[in-house]
């Protein structure tokens, strides 16, 4: 109710409280010393119409009782009966108990704890006004006048024309009655401002009036006249409440909303009425408007409410504009909340959360970290497309931000001297993705040597050839054999010239088959092993190959040429040393001599693809040294573990729900200095012929 209507309605309600008391009494002596008139002014008038339609806080009782309490002095000793000091009492206990409330109370009444909550909800059923005052009032026409009388039965009429009739409800109905009124030639007038939530978010309380609030529909453009600056505003209707039997709307006002409309749709504007747009010019804001900033956003991830038409999901792109700046967020997370409104009024809402990629450098074609946070209530919108970036040769678009076309670029070169970890469980793409990848960065200059042995490569790769020949291997694995058996004997006792030559036997064959590699024409080739059962002699086997592979990378620069090592099901060729026996010194001797590549391949421009599905089972030494990770669906806590020191535990929790040829890129070989959720684009494998393997074996 405006100040207006209220000041009117005090006005009126103060005379025929005068009136009657005169008609009544006979003299106007009432005025000053009957207690019956304070307590009715007190009632009736100054916190009905005034305080109670905003009655909602610990200070309201507060101010009630000190109130109450004073107009009790005016009782005279001869009625100070039991009944005053029950008043009396409750008086004090409702000023001690509220004033302690102010003090106490730190959140919203829905979060204290119970006692406090059952305090203050009891408080607030004695501190109304029409419960406190009303007693007052008839308490003291009975000491005044008795029953039975005129006099009595006037003031008690009275009483009850107020309450039952709800005057100041009575009087809001009648000023709504009045606006409406106004406006009758209008039919589109919705309501009134009643309150502002920031500089472009109002909140409006529609007219009582069933059409008005059937045709009132969430989404609707609207105009108003805001009366403290005078200006015509266009606005967007974000939510609908039923707060204190009354209906009311959310108003968002920006200068998007202004772009849709050429001009003032309404001639005449009352302030502060607001108007519902018919006519829509065309245009595509509800295609992209998703919510507004809500409270607790900080510079790295944003809450905001959710208020749209469309369909997000996790890994959606979303875009606000920060101090003139388009500022990009990835959405990490949903959650469903009840606001508490007025009472035991409550709404249900969705809350999003979203981790800042940083604003869009087109010319470097990646995002740049922003150092600020936006306005509470600032409109959040769907990314917009971009213009087609134009990559570096030696940088390869890996995927896309879901939905969009952000691409998520790769240094190739970076990737591999670097380390990259491809992580995902079975199903996921995981292997899909890293044999394409594996297409990208072979070049004139990068060999990949795939260490696969599973066999999965070899049947998905054409023409890929072992890079130890049979006659090397079977030459190699003999030496390992001799080797072997020689030191299994005393250690006294061992022959050390026929190990030397063996060893250099083994050296030579696997020297000369990595150096007819790196010298020809062929780009990658992939690291079998013999058919043999001994498994202390595989992993030697193993072992020997990377100490030369590592030897001629620092000897002879790997001829010339970057090399990458993809190290399929990594768990296989470098298990965690703490899943080993003590007894397992072959494995142990492999994984050392793949973890001293990995720690100082980068110098001698060798460097790994370790693919895997858990990191429980695999080398950390290793792990570690990825400087980037490409993770797709992990569901296993370990891996979570490790993960969230190069991800952070928001995007943790994601990595179960990632969906297929969906994953994480984070790390020194990605355009981005925070993690991104990405989609890979469907990779078409050859399928492979199942009855042609079947009869090569």
């Amino acid at each position: 109710m405006s100040k207006t209507y209220r000041l009117s309605f005090l006005g009126i309600s103060f005379i025929t409280l005068t009136i009657l008391g005169y008609i009544l009494t006979g003299s106007c002596e009432f005025l000053l010393n009957h207690f019956w008139f304070t307590s009715g002014l007190l009632l009736l008038i100054l916190l009905s119409l005034i305080d109670q339609p905003h009655f909602s806080k610990d200070s309201n009782i507060f101010i009630n009782a000190i109130t109450a309490g004073i107009s009790l002095l005016i009782v005279d000793d001869n009625n100070r009966d039991f009944i005053f000091w029950v008043f009396l009492s409750i008086i004090s206990y409702l000023t001690i108990s509220s004033y302690a409330l102010l003090w106490l109370r730190q959140k919203s009444l829905g979060l204290e704890n119970k006692f406090i909550r059952l305090i203050a909800r009891v408080n607030r059923e004695i501190g109304k006004p029409e419960t406190l005052f009303s007693s007052f009032f008839i308490w003291g026409v009975y000491k005044q006048f008795g029953t039975g009388n005129n006099q009595f039965n006037g003031l008690l009429l009275f009483w009850a024309i107020f309450i039952i009739l709800n005057i100041p409800s009575l009087a809001k109905s009648i000023e709504d009655l009045f606006a409406i009124g106004k406006d009758k030639s209008n039919k589109l007038a919705l309501g009134q401002i009643f309150g502002v939530q920031s500089k472009n978010t109002f909140l409006i309380r529609l007219y009582d009036s069933s059409e008005r609030i059937v045709n009132t529909r969430i989404f609707d453009f609207v105009e108003f006249k805001y009366s403290t600056d005078k200006k015509v505003r266009k606005g967007l209707l974000l939510d609908t409440y039923l707060l204190n039997q009354q209906q009311w709307v959310k108003v968002l006002s920006n200068n998007e909303i202004e772009k849709i409309f050429d001009k003032n749709i309404f001639e005449n504007h009352k302030s502060d009425v607001v108007y519902r747009i018919n006519n829509i010019p065309e245009n595509d804001y509800l295609k992209r408007f998703i919510g507004i900033v809500t409270e607790n956003s900080t510079i790295f991830k944003i809450r905001f409410i959710y208020n749209s038409k469309i369909k997000v999901s996790e890994g959606q792109l979303l875009e606000v504009s920060i101090q003139g700046q388009k500022v990009l967020y990835q959405i990490i997370e949903g959650i469903t909340k009840i606001e508490q409104l007025e009472n035991k009024n409550q709404t249900g809402i969705i809350v999003g959360e979203a981790i800042q990629l940083g604003t869009w450098d087109t010319e470097k074609f990646q995002f740049e970290q922003f150092g600020w946070v936006p306005e509470v209530n600032s409109p959040i919108y769907l990314s917009s497309s971009i213009e087609d970036t134009a990559i570096e040769e030696n940088e390869f678009t890996i995927g896309n931000i879901p939905n969009t076309n952000y691409p998520v670029i790769l240094n190739k070169e970076t990737a591999i001297t670097h380390h990259t970890a491809i992580l995902g469980i079975t199903g996921s793409g995981k292997s899909v993705f890293t044999r394409n990848l594996i297409k990208q960065i072979i070049s004139d200059n990068t060999k990949v040597i795939i260490i696969d042995l599973t066999g999965e490569y070899k049947d998905k790769i054409d023409d890929i050839n072992p890079i130890i020949t049979d006659a090397s291997a079977q030459k190699a694995f003999d030496a390992i054999e001799i080797i072997g058996k020689e030191k299994a004997k005393f250690q006294n006792n061992w022959n050390l010239p026929l190990i030397a030559a063996q060893e250099k036997i083994i050296k030579t064959e696997f020297y000369n088959s990595i150096k007819l590699f790196l010298e020809g024409d062929e780009s990658q080739s992939i690291f079998e092993l013999p058919d043999i059962s001994n498994n202390s002699s595989v992993l030697d086997y193993t072992k020997w190959f990377f100490l030369t592979l590592f030897k001629t990378a620092k000897t002879k620069k790997s001829f010339g040429k970057r090399v990458c090592v993809v190290l399929e099901e990594a768990h296989t060729v470098i298990p965690e040393l703490n899943s080993m026996g003590v007894s397992d010194f072959a494995s142990k001797a492999s994984v050392n001599t793949i973890s001293q590549i990995a720690l100082q391949g980068r110098k001698y421009n060798i460097g790994f693809f370790v693919v895997a599905q858990r990191t429980a089972n695999v080398s950390k030494t290793v792990l570690t040294q990825c400087n980037s990770i490409i993770a797709f669906q992990e569901l296993d806590k370990t891996s979570s573990d490790f993960l969230s020191n190069y991800m952070g535990p928001e995007f943790v929790k994601i990595l179960p729900n990632l969906k297929f040829r969906q994953a994480i890129a984070v790390g020194k070989a990605f355009k981005s200095s925070v993690p991104m959720i990405f989609e890979v684009p469907k990779i078409i494998e050859p399928e492979v012929d199942i009855e042609e393997i079947a009869e090569e074996e």
